[in-house]
Order: C-alpha cells, then structure tokens, then sequence
C-alpha cells in the first residue's frame, strides 16, 4: 500500500479481532491511516454485528469501532482460504487478533510460524487473563466483568446490597493500551528492522487503572501518616443536588478546600468549626458536614452555583447524561462528534477521535462495512485474477 500523507499511511494492518478491545485499538491505527484489513467470520462477521441497536440492519456498536476498515470474509478451515490469509500476513506491518491463547497457532498464524516468513512483522493479541499463568492453563474465558470482578472494580454502592462493577469496561482501556504497544513496537522496529509479539490483558489493564492509589495498597505496612490535602476530597462528597439537577464539587488544588468552599456557599468557614477543624475530623464527622453542604446547595439552581463557585476558584461541573454532553459546545469545539455519509444507509454520527495530531490529523475514509464488502478489492490487489476470485467464491472461501 502507498503512503497516503497520513501519520501512519503505509502500514497495513490484518485485523482479527472482535467485538470491542481489538476493534478499538484497530480503529485508532485505521483512523490515522492505516490499511485496516479486517478478517470475519463467513456469514456472520464480528460477533458484535449480532448486537443492537441497529440502524437498518447496522449494528450501532459494530459500527462505532469499525469505521475505516477494509472487511473481508476468509474461512480459515478450508485450504484456499488459509492460504490466503497466510498470504496476508506476510505482507503486513500488523496483525491483531484478541482470541484465547493457543487459538490462533491451530491455524499455524502464531508468531513463531509467521516470523519466519515475515521478520518485519508485529504481531499484537490482547486476551482476557495474559500470556500465561493458572487462569490461562485452565483455559478461563476472559470478558470485561470478569476482569473487574477480579481486579477489584466492584464497589458496593447500596448498603446491604451485593457490590456492582464500577469503572469504564476494561476493554476500553485494553484496547487503547494494545494501540500503544503497536505504536511503541512500530518504533521499535524503525530502530532494530525487526519485528516482535506484543500483548495485554483486560485482567491486567484492568489492576493497572488502579494506578493512583496502588502505591498506598501496596505498601499500607508503612504509611506513617494517613490524611492530607487529600483527606477533605475523601470526605466531601462528589455530587450534590440543585434546585433544578445535579453539580459535581471537587474540592482539590487548594490547602483548605473546605474553607474556600464553605466561604463561596455563603456558609461560615467550615475549616474553623471545631467538628471539621482537622482533616482526620473531616472525615470522622464527613455525613454531617455533607448535609450541611446538600442543604445548602438546593437553595440555588445549577447555573447559579457555578458561576458563585467557579468565580470564587472552587472547581465545579455540572454533572450531564451522555446526550447532553455531546450537545456541549466544548464537544463541538473539540470536533467529538463527527458525520460520516453511508452508502446505505445516509449520514451516521459517529464519536470523533481524542487524539489530535496538528501536522497529520486523523480522517473519516471508509464508513462501517458490511460483511465481507472488500473481498474481490482486497483479493485483487493480491495478484488474483477476476477467474481466481470467481472460483474461490464458487468454492465456498468467503462463505
């Protein structure tokens, strides 16, 4: 493939992945302008195809992680067909597939198998527990709750109540974590001409979200001193009710929160009230001090505590459903929702992409697939002829 300009142009990735950890780290690689090749199941394609809510037969879900890919259908059990996708992969940069271990080397597509043919190549897997170790010897399925079950993103919300998993789902930081090691492993290569096997893990990704308070966990033997600044944020709680909805309070960035918030309400210094005078008291008296705090907020509306707040310097939101955030005007300004024309089915909107590069920005290309779309143009480039496609297609190898 020619370099189109794009910051990854040139790159041609073969996609196995499914439903959203993969496709995730693929989209990001494909909306900077990689050859996404995207290989499916005969017939039914990405598991997540099946799931709705669907736009005239488009699953939505499907459709917001795979725009800009190529989607062809290859069955791997038949001898034509794995002799294309072996074909494939040795003249890719990238391959990605997010099965169980040991799923892929059945087709003889491991690593090790592939590398001697393609050196160059980075072949990336993300899986549900990691490369090895006793979930992975048992052969335990891996899935987002799973891996916030056992990576401690249950939280109990209701008192009495069983806990419920808390956190985004662990295939959305999975599935950036894999764009990263791609990245980090194409660099790589630039310096030593060689390729490697990269990996992650929902179960690790996961323990790794854990990242600000790991340090405290592992190693509580020898905290000497408990409270802090941080102490005041622990103790306040994070949302409030208005006269008319919901503001978020954080009470962060100062070294007297309580009193730079308790000023701004209109109260008496808190700070100074022998019951929150200290962090450690704070926290001990924290349900008394919040429903002073939650009176105190209904008497206004939302708008009107942001401006006393934010004029004041207390950091402070209005707390928004996801379609009242993406009607933001910051939304807009960061150009987070993006329209994409569809052959089929007319104008999609689509979350935009995060990441903005200035020099080489990413780009909308090529909308969401249907199944096996690309065969004949993919097979073509190839070298097959318009015969060999035909009789390949009689055979049964696209499904």
């Amino acid at each position: 493939m020619s370099n189109n300009g794009m910051a990854l142009g040139g790159i041609r990735v073969l996609d196995f992945s499914h439903v959203w950890q993969g496709p995730l780290a693929t989209q990001i690689l494909a909306d900077f302008g990689a050859d996404v090749i995207k290989l499916e199941r005969p017939g039914a394609g990405d598991w997540s195809r099946s799931w709705g809510p669907f736009i005239d037969g488009m699953s939505t879900p499907y459709a917001g992680l795979n725009r800009n890919k190529r989607c062809v259908t290859i069955d791997l059990k038949s001898e034509a067909g794995l002799e294309i996708v072996l074909r494939l992969a040795q003249s890719v940069d990238v391959l990605v597939h997010n099965f169980r271990p040991g799923v892929m080397e059945k087709f003889g597509l491991g690593y090790e198998s592939l590398r001697k043919t393609n050196p160059r190549l980075i072949y990336a897997s993300s899986s549900g527990w990691g490369d090895k170790g006793p979930y992975v010897e048992r052969g335990r399925p891996g899935h987002d709750l799973l891996a916030r079950a056992a990576a401690g993103w249950f939280q109990a919300v209701v008192p009495g109540k069983p806990p419920i998993p808390c956190g985004l789902s662990a295939d959305q930081p999975a599935g950036l974590m894999l764009a990263i090691a791609i990245l980090v492993a194409l660099v790589s290569r630039e310096k030593t001409g060689v390729g490697q096997r990269v990996s992650t893990d929902l179960f690790s990704v996961a323990l790794y979200s854990h990242i600000w308070e790991s340090v405290e966990t592992l190693n509580r033997e020898r905290i000497h001193v408990q409270s802090g600044i941080g102490a005041t944020e622990e103790a306040i709680q994070k949302s409030f009710w208005t006269r008319d909805g919901l503001i978020e309070l954080s009470p962060v960035f100062s070294d007297n929160a309580l009193r730079d918030i308790s000023i701004a309400l209109g109260l008496d210094d808190l700070s100074q009230d022998p019951r929150f005078s200290t962090e450690e008291r704070q926290l001990a008296a924290s349900e008394t001090l919040n429903d002073i705090l939650a009176e105190r907020f209904r008497e206004k509306t939302t708008a009107e505590w942001l401006s006393i707040l934010e004029r004041q310097g207390v950091l402070c939101g209005e707390i928004k459903t996801f379609e009242e955030a993406v009607c933001d005007p910051q939304a807009e300004a960061n150009e987070m929702v993006v329209e994409m024309e569809h052959p089929e089915l007319g104008v999609l909107r689509f979350l935009g992409m995060p990441i903005r590069l200035h020099g080489t920005p990413s780009s909308l290309r090529i909308p969401p697939s249907g199944v096996g779309d690309h065969n004949r143009e993919v097979l073509s480039e190839m070298g097959y002829s318009d015969e060999e496609i035909d009789e390949l297609a009689a055979q049964g190898v696209f499904g």
